[in-house]
Protein backbone atom coordinates (compact mmCIF):
# COMPACT_ATOMS: atom_id res chain seq x y z
CA UNK A 1 0.00 0.00 0.00
CA UNK A 2 1.15 3.89 -0.67
CA UNK A 3 2.19 5.97 1.74
CA UNK A 4 -0.30 7.78 2.81
CA UNK A 5 1.73 11.16 2.36
CA UNK A 6 1.25 10.44 -1.36
CA UNK A 7 -1.91 12.67 -2.85
CA UNK A 8 -1.95 9.77 -5.39
CA UNK A 9 -3.40 7.00 -3.02
CA UNK A 10 -6.08 9.03 -1.64
CA UNK A 11 -7.69 10.14 -4.67
CA UNK A 12 -9.62 6.55 -5.97
CA UNK A 13 -12.07 6.76 -9.07
CA UNK A 14 -15.73 7.26 -8.74
CA UNK A 15 -16.72 3.42 -8.38
CA UNK A 16 -14.70 2.84 -5.18
CA UNK A 17 -15.50 5.95 -3.43
CA UNK A 18 -19.04 4.88 -3.37
CA UNK A 19 -18.13 2.14 -2.31
CA UNK A 20 -16.44 3.48 0.95
CA UNK A 21 -19.18 5.49 1.13
CA UNK A 22 -21.72 2.39 1.14
CA UNK A 23 -19.20 1.05 4.15
CA UNK A 24 -18.80 3.89 6.57
CA UNK A 25 -22.93 4.02 5.90
CA UNK A 26 -23.32 0.56 6.80
CA UNK A 27 -21.18 1.10 9.82
CA UNK A 28 -23.45 3.80 11.08
CA UNK A 29 -26.43 2.33 11.18
CA UNK A 30 -24.72 -1.05 12.98
CA UNK A 31 -23.68 0.93 15.49
CA UNK A 32 -27.38 1.90 17.01
CA UNK A 33 -27.93 -1.93 17.19
CA UNK A 34 -28.24 -3.99 20.71
CA UNK A 35 -26.09 -6.78 21.67
CA UNK A 36 -27.21 -10.09 23.80
CA UNK A 37 -27.59 -7.49 27.07
CA UNK A 38 -29.09 -4.86 25.84
CA UNK A 39 -26.18 -2.78 25.29
CA UNK A 40 -25.70 -0.42 22.19
CA UNK A 41 -22.98 -2.58 19.92
CA UNK A 42 -20.37 -1.12 17.84
CA UNK A 43 -20.23 -4.01 15.03
CA UNK A 44 -17.30 -4.48 12.63
CA UNK A 45 -17.73 -3.04 9.25
CA UNK A 46 -18.38 -5.38 6.73
CA UNK A 47 -15.31 -7.40 4.87
CA UNK A 48 -14.63 -5.16 1.58
CA UNK A 49 -13.58 -6.63 -1.42
CA UNK A 50 -9.90 -7.48 -2.10
CA UNK A 51 -9.34 -4.41 -4.06
CA UNK A 52 -10.67 -2.49 -1.59
CA UNK A 53 -9.01 -4.08 1.32
CA UNK A 54 -5.84 -4.00 -0.40
CA UNK A 55 -5.90 0.03 -0.59
CA UNK A 56 -7.84 1.06 2.01
CA UNK A 57 -7.64 -1.33 5.44
CA UNK A 58 -10.99 -0.99 7.64
CA UNK A 59 -9.84 -3.12 10.60
CA UNK A 60 -12.82 -4.56 12.21
CA UNK A 61 -14.00 -2.64 15.75
CA UNK A 62 -15.76 -4.62 18.80
CA UNK A 63 -16.81 -3.57 21.69
CA UNK A 64 -15.48 -6.99 22.79
CA UNK A 65 -16.94 -9.66 25.26
CA UNK A 66 -18.62 -8.77 28.19
CA UNK A 67 -16.27 -9.80 31.09
CA UNK A 68 -15.47 -10.11 34.63
CA UNK A 69 -13.43 -6.93 35.41
CA UNK A 70 -13.23 -3.52 34.76
CA UNK A 71 -10.27 -4.44 32.76
CA UNK A 72 -11.38 -6.17 29.99
CA UNK A 73 -13.81 -3.45 29.45
CA UNK A 74 -11.30 -0.82 29.47
CA UNK A 75 -9.44 -3.00 26.73
CA UNK A 76 -12.43 -3.04 24.56
CA UNK A 77 -13.25 0.84 24.65
CA UNK A 78 -9.76 0.89 23.73
CA UNK A 79 -10.04 -0.89 20.55
CA UNK A 80 -12.87 0.44 19.44
CA UNK A 81 -11.33 3.80 19.66
CA UNK A 82 -8.32 2.81 17.91
CA UNK A 83 -10.62 1.46 14.99
CA UNK A 84 -12.20 4.83 15.11
CA UNK A 85 -9.19 6.71 14.63
CA UNK A 86 -7.61 4.67 11.57
CA UNK A 87 -11.12 5.11 9.80
CA UNK A 88 -11.05 8.87 10.18
CA UNK A 89 -7.48 8.73 9.49
CA UNK A 90 -7.87 6.84 6.29
CA UNK A 91 -11.12 8.79 5.03
CA UNK A 92 -9.29 11.96 5.19
CA UNK A 93 -8.23 12.66 1.51
CA UNK A 94 -5.10 15.23 0.95
CA UNK A 95 -6.67 16.31 -2.44
CA UNK A 96 -9.43 14.84 -4.35
CA UNK A 97 -12.96 16.29 -5.84
CA UNK A 98 -15.30 18.05 -4.46
CA UNK A 99 -17.90 15.19 -4.56
CA UNK A 100 -15.29 12.99 -2.47
CA UNK A 101 -14.58 15.43 0.03
CA UNK A 102 -18.20 15.87 0.64
CA UNK A 103 -18.78 12.27 1.08
CA UNK A 104 -16.04 12.06 3.09
CA UNK A 105 -17.43 15.50 5.18
CA UNK A 106 -20.30 13.31 5.97
CA UNK A 107 -18.63 10.57 6.73
CA UNK A 108 -16.42 12.19 9.46
CA UNK A 109 -19.57 14.11 10.72
CA UNK A 110 -21.32 10.41 10.99
CA UNK A 111 -18.36 9.09 13.33
CA UNK A 112 -18.77 11.99 15.70
CA UNK A 113 -22.15 10.88 16.70
CA UNK A 114 -20.88 7.35 16.61
CA UNK A 115 -17.86 8.51 18.78
CA UNK A 116 -20.67 9.53 21.25
CA UNK A 117 -22.92 6.60 20.87
CA UNK A 118 -19.81 4.67 21.71
CA UNK A 119 -19.50 6.71 25.29
CA UNK A 120 -23.25 5.90 25.98
CA UNK A 121 -23.16 2.21 25.63
CA UNK A 122 -19.62 2.49 27.69
CA UNK A 123 -21.20 3.89 30.10
CA UNK A 124 -23.95 1.63 30.00
CA UNK A 125 -21.68 -1.54 30.02
CA UNK A 126 -19.51 0.40 33.37
CA UNK A 127 -23.01 -0.11 35.01
CA UNK A 128 -23.34 -4.30 34.75
CA UNK A 129 -22.15 -6.31 37.67
CA UNK A 130 -18.81 -8.57 38.27
CA UNK A 131 -19.52 -12.36 37.31
CA UNK A 132 -21.65 -10.95 34.17
CA UNK A 133 -21.41 -14.00 31.50
CA UNK A 134 -21.91 -14.18 28.34
CA UNK A 135 -24.63 -15.34 26.07
CA UNK A 136 -24.30 -14.35 22.84
CA UNK A 137 -21.56 -14.81 20.67
CA UNK A 138 -19.43 -11.70 19.52
CA UNK A 139 -18.89 -10.35 15.74
CA UNK A 140 -15.58 -11.23 15.62
CA UNK A 141 -13.13 -11.98 12.45
CA UNK A 142 -13.02 -16.31 12.46
CA UNK A 143 -9.25 -15.59 12.20
CA UNK A 144 -9.45 -14.23 15.93
CA UNK A 145 -9.06 -17.09 18.64
CA UNK A 146 -12.65 -18.00 19.82
CA UNK A 147 -11.85 -17.83 23.67
CA UNK A 148 -14.70 -17.31 26.45
CA UNK A 149 -14.13 -14.58 28.22
CA UNK A 150 -16.88 -15.91 30.62
CA UNK A 151 -15.15 -19.21 31.29
CA UNK A 152 -11.85 -19.20 30.17
CA UNK A 153 -12.66 -22.22 27.34
CA UNK A 154 -11.85 -21.96 23.54
CA UNK A 155 -14.78 -23.01 21.76
CA UNK A 156 -13.56 -23.94 19.02
CA UNK A 157 -14.70 -22.40 16.02
CA UNK A 158 -17.78 -20.33 14.66
CA UNK A 159 -20.33 -23.50 14.65
CA UNK A 160 -18.85 -24.34 18.31
CA UNK A 161 -18.98 -20.80 19.15
CA UNK A 162 -22.86 -20.67 17.79
CA UNK A 163 -23.44 -23.73 19.80
CA UNK A 164 -22.44 -22.72 23.03
CA UNK A 165 -24.31 -19.01 22.66
CA UNK A 166 -27.41 -20.49 21.48
CA UNK A 167 -27.44 -22.62 24.56
CA UNK A 168 -27.81 -20.07 27.12
CA UNK A 169 -26.34 -21.53 29.97
CA UNK A 170 -22.75 -19.71 29.89
CA UNK A 171 -20.16 -20.30 32.59
CA UNK A 172 -19.94 -18.75 36.06
CA UNK A 173 -16.18 -17.81 37.16
CA UNK A 174 -14.96 -18.91 40.72
CA UNK A 175 -17.00 -15.78 42.92
CA UNK A 176 -19.38 -14.68 40.08
CA UNK A 177 -23.26 -14.66 40.78
CA UNK A 178 -24.96 -18.25 39.84
CA UNK A 179 -27.51 -18.15 37.77
CA UNK A 180 -30.43 -18.95 40.23
CA UNK A 181 -33.39 -18.92 37.47
CA UNK A 182 -31.72 -21.64 35.47
CA UNK A 183 -34.77 -24.46 35.59
CA UNK A 184 -32.68 -27.22 36.76
CA UNK A 185 -31.76 -25.06 40.21
CA UNK A 186 -35.73 -24.64 40.18
CA UNK A 187 -36.61 -27.83 40.18
CA UNK A 188 -33.61 -29.00 42.74
CA UNK A 189 -35.15 -26.90 45.39
CA UNK A 190 -38.92 -27.99 44.95
CA UNK A 191 -37.77 -31.40 45.84
CA UNK A 192 -35.96 -30.26 48.66
CA UNK A 193 -39.11 -28.00 49.67
CA UNK A 194 -41.55 -30.60 48.66
CA UNK A 195 -43.75 -31.14 51.78
CA UNK A 196 -45.19 -34.51 53.21
CA UNK A 197 -48.81 -35.85 53.83
CA UNK A 198 -49.16 -36.48 57.44
CA UNK A 199 -50.35 -40.40 57.91
CA UNK A 200 -53.16 -39.78 59.99
CA UNK A 201 -54.79 -36.21 59.20
CA UNK A 202 -54.10 -36.17 55.56
CA UNK A 203 -58.32 -37.46 54.60
CA UNK A 204 -58.95 -37.89 51.11
CA UNK A 205 -62.35 -35.92 49.95
CA UNK A 206 -61.69 -33.57 52.52
CA UNK A 207 -61.84 -29.38 51.35
CA UNK A 208 -59.06 -27.80 53.43
CA UNK A 209 -55.30 -28.10 53.36
CA UNK A 210 -53.02 -26.62 55.75
CA UNK A 211 -49.35 -26.69 55.93
CA UNK A 212 -47.35 -26.97 59.33
CA UNK A 213 -43.79 -27.18 58.76
CA UNK A 214 -43.32 -29.83 56.34
CA UNK A 215 -46.20 -31.68 56.44
CA UNK A 216 -49.58 -31.03 54.72
CA UNK A 217 -52.89 -31.85 56.37
CA UNK A 218 -56.41 -32.12 54.46
CA UNK A 219 -58.88 -31.67 57.15
CA UNK A 220 -62.76 -30.92 56.79
CA UNK A 221 -63.25 -26.49 57.24
CA UNK A 222 -66.74 -27.41 59.13
CA UNK A 223 -64.66 -28.87 62.58
CA UNK A 224 -62.07 -26.15 62.07
CA UNK A 225 -64.75 -23.34 61.68
CA UNK A 226 -66.69 -24.33 64.64
CA UNK A 227 -67.01 -23.12 68.07
CA UNK A 228 -66.21 -19.23 66.76
CA UNK A 229 -62.37 -19.88 66.27
CA UNK A 230 -59.83 -17.90 64.35
CA UNK A 231 -60.43 -20.55 61.49
CA UNK A 232 -63.90 -19.36 61.06
CA UNK A 233 -62.97 -16.37 60.74
CA UNK A 234 -60.09 -16.73 58.05
CA UNK A 235 -62.81 -19.12 55.87
CA UNK A 236 -65.23 -16.30 56.20
CA UNK A 237 -63.23 -13.80 54.44
CA UNK A 238 -63.14 -13.39 50.36
CA UNK A 239 -61.09 -16.06 48.83
CA UNK A 240 -59.42 -14.36 45.67
CA UNK A 241 -60.73 -11.09 43.79
CA UNK A 242 -61.26 -10.98 39.69
CA UNK A 243 -63.19 -14.16 39.47
CA UNK A 244 -60.59 -16.78 40.09
CA UNK A 245 -61.68 -20.46 40.85
CA UNK A 246 -62.20 -21.18 44.28
CA UNK A 247 -59.46 -24.00 43.28
CA UNK A 248 -56.85 -21.63 43.65
CA UNK A 249 -57.78 -19.96 46.64
CA UNK A 250 -55.18 -20.88 49.63
CA UNK A 251 -56.36 -23.64 51.53
CA UNK A 252 -57.67 -26.23 48.73
CA UNK A 253 -54.90 -27.53 47.33
CA UNK A 254 -51.33 -29.01 48.10
CA UNK A 255 -49.64 -26.81 45.73
CA UNK A 256 -51.58 -23.78 47.75
CA UNK A 257 -52.17 -24.90 51.61
CA UNK A 258 -52.70 -22.30 54.30
CA UNK A 259 -49.23 -22.08 56.18
CA UNK A 260 -49.61 -21.99 59.85
CA UNK A 261 -46.39 -20.50 61.06
CA UNK A 262 -44.34 -21.24 64.22
CA UNK A 263 -46.52 -23.62 64.88
CA UNK A 264 -45.14 -27.66 65.11
CA UNK A 265 -46.43 -31.25 63.89
CA UNK A 266 -46.96 -32.77 67.24
CA UNK A 267 -49.07 -29.83 68.38
CA UNK A 268 -51.52 -29.36 65.53
CA UNK A 269 -51.87 -33.28 65.44
CA UNK A 270 -52.81 -33.22 69.31
CA UNK A 271 -55.40 -30.09 68.31
CA UNK A 272 -56.93 -31.99 65.07
CA UNK A 273 -57.31 -35.28 67.40
CA UNK A 274 -59.79 -33.72 70.08
CA UNK A 275 -61.80 -32.40 66.74
CA UNK A 276 -62.15 -35.88 65.15
CA UNK A 277 -62.04 -37.81 68.50
CA UNK A 278 -65.43 -39.75 69.34
CA UNK A 279 -66.97 -39.24 72.99
CA UNK A 280 -65.53 -42.78 74.30
CA UNK A 281 -61.73 -41.60 73.56
CA UNK A 282 -62.75 -37.62 74.74
CA UNK A 283 -64.00 -39.54 77.73
CA UNK A 284 -60.48 -41.10 78.03
CA UNK A 285 -59.40 -37.92 79.52
CA UNK A 286 -61.45 -37.81 82.09
CA UNK A 287 -59.44 -40.77 83.81
CA UNK A 288 -56.32 -41.06 85.97
CA UNK A 289 -54.93 -42.69 82.81
CA UNK A 290 -55.48 -39.69 81.13
CA UNK A 291 -52.51 -38.61 78.89
CA UNK A 292 -52.44 -35.39 80.97
CA UNK A 293 -49.30 -33.79 78.56
CA UNK A 294 -51.66 -33.96 75.93
CA UNK A 295 -54.37 -32.22 77.52
CA UNK A 296 -51.77 -29.74 78.49
CA UNK A 297 -51.25 -28.95 74.73
CA UNK A 298 -55.17 -29.52 74.11
CA UNK A 299 -55.62 -26.16 76.73
CA UNK A 300 -53.14 -24.07 74.76
CA UNK A 301 -54.04 -25.10 71.06
CA UNK A 302 -57.69 -24.40 71.71
CA UNK A 303 -56.58 -20.97 73.67
CA UNK A 304 -54.76 -20.23 70.72
CA UNK A 305 -56.98 -20.63 68.00
CA UNK A 306 -60.21 -19.57 70.24
CA UNK A 307 -61.88 -22.66 70.35
CA UNK A 308 -64.11 -21.28 73.44
CA UNK A 309 -65.74 -24.10 74.33
CA UNK A 310 -63.26 -27.07 73.67
CA UNK A 311 -60.72 -24.76 76.02
CA UNK A 312 -63.11 -24.86 78.90
CA UNK A 313 -63.72 -28.74 78.82
CA UNK A 314 -60.13 -29.32 78.02
CA UNK A 315 -59.28 -27.13 81.60
CA UNK A 316 -62.32 -28.52 83.57
CA UNK A 317 -60.92 -32.01 82.96
CA UNK A 318 -57.34 -30.83 83.56
CA UNK A 319 -58.20 -30.09 86.59
CA UNK A 320 -60.31 -32.93 87.37
CA UNK A 321 -57.42 -35.62 86.82
CA UNK A 322 -54.73 -33.28 88.31
CA UNK A 323 -57.27 -32.60 91.79
CA UNK A 324 -57.37 -36.30 91.77
CA UNK A 325 -61.44 -36.40 91.33
CA UNK A 326 -61.45 -39.68 89.19
CA UNK A 327 -58.63 -40.91 91.75
CA UNK A 328 -55.03 -40.19 92.52
CA UNK A 329 -53.69 -39.33 88.68
CA UNK A 330 -50.02 -40.93 87.54
CA UNK A 331 -46.96 -40.20 89.42
CA UNK A 332 -45.29 -37.89 86.85
CA UNK A 333 -48.59 -35.89 86.98
CA UNK A 334 -49.33 -36.16 90.45
CA UNK A 335 -48.82 -32.72 92.69
CA UNK A 336 -47.19 -34.35 95.25
CA UNK A 337 -44.55 -36.23 93.60
CA UNK A 338 -44.22 -34.22 90.74
CA UNK A 339 -41.23 -31.88 89.24
CA UNK A 340 -40.85 -28.16 89.29
CA UNK A 341 -40.98 -27.80 85.86
CA UNK A 342 -44.10 -29.15 85.84
CA UNK A 343 -45.61 -27.37 88.13
CA UNK A 344 -44.55 -24.21 86.40
CA UNK A 345 -46.37 -25.69 83.07
CA UNK A 346 -49.38 -26.27 85.06
CA UNK A 347 -49.00 -22.77 86.56
CA UNK A 348 -48.90 -21.33 83.27
CA UNK A 349 -51.90 -23.27 81.04
CA UNK A 350 -53.90 -21.86 84.44
CA UNK A 351 -53.38 -18.34 84.13
CA UNK A 352 -53.15 -18.40 80.33
CA UNK A 353 -57.17 -20.23 80.23
CA UNK A 354 -57.79 -18.28 83.24
CA UNK A 355 -58.86 -21.09 85.22
CA UNK A 356 -58.78 -19.88 89.01
CA UNK A 357 -59.60 -23.03 90.68
CA UNK A 358 -56.60 -24.82 88.61
CA UNK A 359 -54.34 -21.86 89.36
CA UNK A 360 -55.66 -22.26 93.28
CA UNK A 361 -54.83 -25.44 93.67
CA UNK A 362 -51.43 -25.88 91.95
CA UNK A 363 -50.45 -22.54 93.65
CA UNK A 364 -50.82 -24.23 97.29
CA UNK A 365 -49.59 -27.48 96.10
CA UNK A 366 -46.41 -25.91 95.30
CA UNK A 367 -46.29 -23.82 98.23
CA UNK A 368 -46.17 -27.18 100.60
CA UNK A 369 -43.76 -28.74 98.37
CA UNK A 370 -41.53 -25.68 99.03
CA UNK A 371 -41.84 -25.59 102.74
CA UNK A 372 -41.02 -28.96 102.95
CA UNK A 373 -38.12 -28.90 100.73
CA UNK A 374 -38.73 -31.18 97.89
CA UNK A 375 -38.94 -28.28 95.52
CA UNK A 376 -36.15 -25.50 95.00
CA UNK A 377 -37.96 -22.10 95.40
CA UNK A 378 -36.19 -20.38 93.07
CA UNK A 379 -38.12 -22.20 89.81
CA UNK A 380 -41.45 -20.28 91.15
CA UNK A 381 -39.90 -16.90 91.91
CA UNK A 382 -40.55 -15.94 88.33
CA UNK A 383 -43.83 -17.56 87.71
CA UNK A 384 -45.87 -16.28 90.85
CA UNK A 385 -44.31 -12.54 90.21
CA UNK A 386 -46.26 -13.14 86.92
CA UNK A 387 -49.36 -14.77 88.02
CA UNK A 388 -49.42 -12.13 90.57
CA UNK A 389 -50.39 -14.86 93.20
CA UNK A 390 -48.94 -13.26 96.59
CA UNK A 391 -48.83 -16.67 98.67
CA UNK A 392 -46.69 -18.80 96.48
CA UNK A 393 -44.69 -15.27 95.66
CA UNK A 394 -44.53 -14.44 99.32
CA UNK A 395 -43.34 -18.41 100.17
CA UNK A 396 -40.98 -18.34 97.15
CA UNK A 397 -38.90 -15.41 98.38
CA UNK A 398 -38.79 -15.93 101.82
CA UNK A 399 -37.73 -19.82 101.73
CA UNK A 400 -35.34 -18.82 99.07
CA UNK A 401 -34.59 -16.20 101.79
CA UNK A 402 -33.68 -18.52 104.12
CA UNK A 403 -31.68 -21.01 101.47
CA UNK A 404 -28.67 -17.92 100.56
CA UNK A 405 -25.39 -19.19 101.87
CA UNK A 406 -23.23 -16.74 103.80
CA UNK A 407 -21.94 -14.96 100.22
CA UNK A 408 -25.43 -14.52 99.11
CA UNK A 409 -25.26 -17.76 97.28
CA UNK A 410 -28.53 -19.02 95.91
CA UNK A 411 -27.80 -22.50 96.20
CA UNK A 412 -28.43 -25.66 93.58
CA UNK A 413 -31.70 -26.00 91.06
CA UNK A 414 -31.98 -29.43 91.38
CA UNK A 415 -35.29 -30.88 93.74
CA UNK A 416 -35.01 -32.56 96.82
CA UNK A 417 -34.43 -32.37 100.02
CA UNK A 418 -30.92 -33.40 99.71
CA UNK A 419 -29.58 -30.65 97.79
CA UNK A 420 -31.24 -28.28 100.40
CA UNK A 421 -29.63 -26.62 103.02
CA UNK A 422 -29.25 -27.32 106.91
CA UNK A 423 -33.23 -27.00 107.58
CA UNK A 424 -35.75 -29.03 110.40
CA UNK A 425 -39.00 -29.18 110.77
CA UNK A 426 -40.94 -30.58 114.10
CA UNK A 427 -44.61 -31.04 113.55
CA UNK A 428 -47.08 -29.19 116.69
CA UNK A 429 -50.27 -31.62 115.69
CA UNK A 430 -52.04 -32.94 112.89
CA UNK A 431 -52.22 -29.49 110.80
CA UNK A 432 -49.14 -27.08 111.89
CA UNK A 433 -45.51 -27.86 111.82
CA UNK A 434 -42.69 -25.80 112.52
CA UNK A 435 -40.26 -25.03 109.91
CA UNK A 436 -36.82 -23.09 110.76
CA UNK A 437 -33.30 -23.44 109.01
CA UNK A 438 -29.43 -24.12 110.77
CA UNK A 439 -27.87 -21.57 109.43
CA UNK A 440 -25.26 -23.52 107.37
CA UNK A 441 -21.54 -23.83 108.02
CA UNK A 442 -18.56 -22.03 105.92
CA UNK A 443 -17.64 -23.88 103.26
CA UNK A 444 -20.34 -26.37 103.42
CA UNK A 445 -20.04 -28.45 100.19
CA UNK A 446 -22.58 -27.80 97.79
CA UNK A 447 -23.49 -30.51 95.10
CA UNK A 448 -25.80 -29.68 92.03
CA UNK A 449 -26.08 -27.46 89.48
CA UNK A 450 -25.29 -23.41 91.00
CA UNK A 451 -28.66 -21.16 90.98
CA UNK A 452 -28.53 -18.04 89.14
CA UNK A 453 -30.57 -15.05 90.60
CA UNK A 454 -31.40 -12.12 88.26
CA UNK A 455 -30.76 -8.40 89.72
CA UNK A 456 -34.17 -7.65 90.50
CA UNK A 457 -34.71 -10.72 92.28
CA UNK A 458 -31.74 -10.17 94.21
CA UNK A 459 -32.72 -6.48 95.23
CA UNK A 460 -36.22 -7.99 96.34
CA UNK A 461 -34.17 -10.53 98.37
CA UNK A 462 -32.09 -7.99 99.96
CA UNK A 463 -35.15 -5.86 100.50
CA UNK A 464 -37.25 -8.76 101.95
CA UNK A 465 -33.91 -9.65 104.59
CA UNK A 466 -34.16 -5.81 105.72
CA UNK A 467 -37.86 -5.71 106.23
CA UNK A 468 -38.37 -8.60 107.79
CA UNK A 469 -35.51 -8.37 110.71
CA UNK A 470 -37.23 -4.69 111.25
CA UNK A 471 -40.70 -6.83 111.37
CA UNK A 472 -38.69 -9.01 114.36
CA UNK A 473 -37.67 -6.43 116.48
CA UNK A 474 -41.14 -4.91 116.48
CA UNK A 475 -42.93 -8.23 117.48
CA UNK A 476 -40.57 -9.40 119.82
CA UNK A 477 -40.54 -6.48 122.43
CA UNK A 478 -44.83 -6.13 121.53
CA UNK A 479 -47.05 -9.58 122.46
CA UNK A 480 -50.18 -9.55 119.92
CA UNK A 481 -52.88 -8.00 122.20
CA UNK A 482 -56.62 -10.03 123.42
CA UNK A 483 -59.80 -8.93 124.29
CA UNK A 484 -61.09 -9.80 128.13
CA UNK A 485 -62.81 -12.82 127.70
CA UNK A 486 -66.13 -13.31 129.99
CA UNK A 487 -65.36 -14.21 133.57
CA UNK A 488 -61.87 -12.67 133.67
CA UNK A 489 -61.65 -10.70 136.88
CA UNK A 490 -58.02 -9.80 137.38
CA UNK A 491 -57.33 -9.48 133.62
CA UNK A 492 -55.35 -5.61 133.11
CA UNK A 493 -53.02 -6.08 135.73
CA UNK A 494 -53.02 -10.23 136.44
CA UNK A 495 -52.88 -11.68 132.91
CA UNK A 496 -51.82 -9.40 130.13
CA UNK A 497 -48.97 -7.95 132.26
CA UNK A 498 -48.19 -11.72 132.83
CA UNK A 499 -48.98 -12.63 128.86
CA UNK A 500 -46.17 -9.62 128.05
CA UNK A 501 -43.43 -10.81 130.67
CA UNK A 502 -43.20 -14.65 129.19
CA UNK A 503 -43.57 -13.06 125.90
CA UNK A 504 -40.27 -11.76 126.21
CA UNK A 505 -38.65 -14.20 127.70
CA UNK A 506 -39.43 -16.87 125.35
CA UNK A 507 -38.23 -14.21 122.37
CA UNK A 508 -35.01 -14.17 123.83
CA UNK A 509 -34.99 -17.74 124.70
CA UNK A 510 -31.87 -20.02 123.05
CA UNK A 511 -34.94 -22.29 121.07
CA UNK A 512 -35.85 -19.10 119.45
CA UNK A 513 -32.66 -17.56 118.32
CA UNK A 514 -31.46 -20.24 117.11
CA UNK A 515 -33.25 -19.61 114.11
CA UNK A 516 -32.41 -16.73 111.23
CA UNK A 517 -33.63 -13.11 112.51
CA UNK A 518 -35.50 -13.12 108.98
CA UNK A 519 -36.82 -16.23 109.94
CA UNK A 520 -40.06 -14.41 111.68
CA UNK A 521 -41.92 -17.40 110.73
CA UNK A 522 -39.98 -19.61 111.95
CA UNK A 523 -39.22 -17.72 115.49
CA UNK A 524 -43.47 -17.26 115.79
CA UNK A 525 -44.08 -21.17 115.01
CA UNK A 526 -41.52 -21.98 117.74
CA UNK A 527 -42.66 -19.41 120.33
CA UNK A 528 -45.84 -20.97 119.97
CA UNK A 529 -45.30 -24.23 120.78
CA UNK A 530 -42.98 -23.23 123.63
CA UNK A 531 -45.46 -20.78 125.38
CA UNK A 532 -48.41 -23.80 124.77
CA UNK A 533 -46.79 -25.43 127.36
CA UNK A 534 -45.29 -22.33 129.47
CA UNK A 535 -45.90 -22.95 133.25
CA UNK A 536 -46.79 -19.68 134.48
CA UNK A 537 -48.99 -18.82 131.52
CA UNK A 538 -51.05 -21.95 133.08
CA UNK A 539 -50.48 -20.55 137.12
CA UNK A 540 -51.07 -16.78 135.79
CA UNK A 541 -53.40 -17.22 133.27
CA UNK A 542 -57.45 -17.94 133.28
CA UNK A 543 -57.83 -20.61 131.04
CA UNK A 544 -59.96 -18.09 128.93
CA UNK A 545 -57.58 -15.73 128.62
CA UNK A 546 -54.47 -18.42 128.09
CA UNK A 547 -56.87 -19.56 125.15
CA UNK A 548 -57.37 -16.15 123.73
CA UNK A 549 -53.50 -15.64 124.04
CA UNK A 550 -52.44 -18.44 121.51
CA UNK A 551 -55.37 -17.38 119.38
CA UNK A 552 -54.11 -13.93 119.24
CA UNK A 553 -50.42 -15.36 118.26
CA UNK A 554 -51.93 -17.84 115.80
CA UNK A 555 -53.54 -14.83 114.44
CA UNK A 556 -50.10 -13.11 114.24
CA UNK A 557 -48.63 -15.81 112.30
CA UNK A 558 -51.33 -15.55 109.84
CA UNK A 559 -50.79 -11.55 109.32
CA UNK A 560 -47.27 -12.46 108.61
CA UNK A 561 -47.80 -15.27 105.90
CA UNK A 562 -50.55 -13.30 104.34
CA UNK A 563 -48.10 -10.02 104.23
CA UNK A 564 -44.95 -12.32 103.17
CA UNK A 565 -45.11 -10.80 99.51
CA UNK A 566 -45.22 -7.12 100.54
CA UNK A 567 -42.09 -7.81 102.76
CA UNK A 568 -40.20 -8.55 99.36
CA UNK A 569 -40.84 -5.31 97.04
CA UNK A 570 -37.54 -3.82 95.97
CA UNK A 571 -37.04 -0.17 97.83
CA UNK A 572 -34.12 0.87 95.37
CA UNK A 573 -36.95 1.65 92.67
CA UNK A 574 -39.44 4.90 92.24
CA UNK A 575 -42.17 5.24 94.78
CA UNK A 576 -44.21 4.87 91.12
CA UNK A 577 -43.11 1.55 90.48
CA UNK A 578 -44.30 0.73 94.11
CA UNK A 579 -47.40 2.28 93.84
CA UNK A 580 -48.30 0.18 90.48
CA UNK A 581 -46.97 -3.07 91.73
CA UNK A 582 -49.25 -2.71 94.87
CA UNK A 583 -52.11 -1.80 92.24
Amino acid sequence: MSSPSSPAAYEPPRKRQRTVERELAETLRSSTSSNAHGVPDEVSAAEPSSSAASSLPLPPVSIGNVGTSDGGLQEADTATDTGSETRQTCARPEAGGSDAQGGTRDALEGMNRNASDKGKAKATMSSLSQGTHHNAPTDRPAEQSAHCAGCDRDHGGGADRARHAASGAGHTKAGSVMDIDHPGLARLAQDEDAPGRDAEYYIEGADCVIRVEDTLFRVHRYLLGRDSSAFQHMFSMPALQGGAPSQCAEGYSDDNPIRLYGESVERFRDLLSVLYDLPPQLQAYNTPEGNVDRLLTICEMTNKYHFASIEAWATDALYNVISGLHGRPQQPYDLAHCSSAWMRRLLEVAMLCGHDKLLQLVADRWVDRILKRDLRPIHALDIAARCGHNKLLGYAYYVQLLEMGPDFDPGVVEDGRQFARGWQYTFIDLETFVMGTVAAANGEPRIGTPAVLTREQKQRLLSGHWSLTRLWERLRGAPPRFDRPEGCTYHQHGCLSTWAQVWREVGRSGTTLRLEAADVLGRLKVMQEQLSTHADLSNALSPQCKRAALLALKAAVTEVEEGLAGHFRDLTASPASVQEERA
